[in-house]
């Protein structure tokens, strides 16, 4: 299962939330990254044989790194 850390940074903060539900609804299983209590990132366990970056739940525009595979 690859696992990935996705900045939500570029999204605004109001719309965060929703991106971590679609996420949590087409994935394995998520965590938040919190900072100074705003919601910055997420961790995604993509177990899903599509590429994460390119399936259509992936936060356009967000910088992503795969940290584990």
């Amino acid at each position: 299962m690859a696992r990935y850390h996705v900045d939500l940074s570029g999204i605004d903060t109001d719309k965060r939330e929703e991106v971590c539900d679609l996420l949590r609804d087409y994935s394995n299983f998520i965590e938040r990254v919190i900072v100074e209590n705003s919601l910055v990132a997420v961790i995604v366990n993509w177990d899903s044989p599509e590429d994460f970056e390119s399936s259509p739940v992936f936060p356009k525009g967000c910088p992503c790194t795969l940290i584990a595979h």
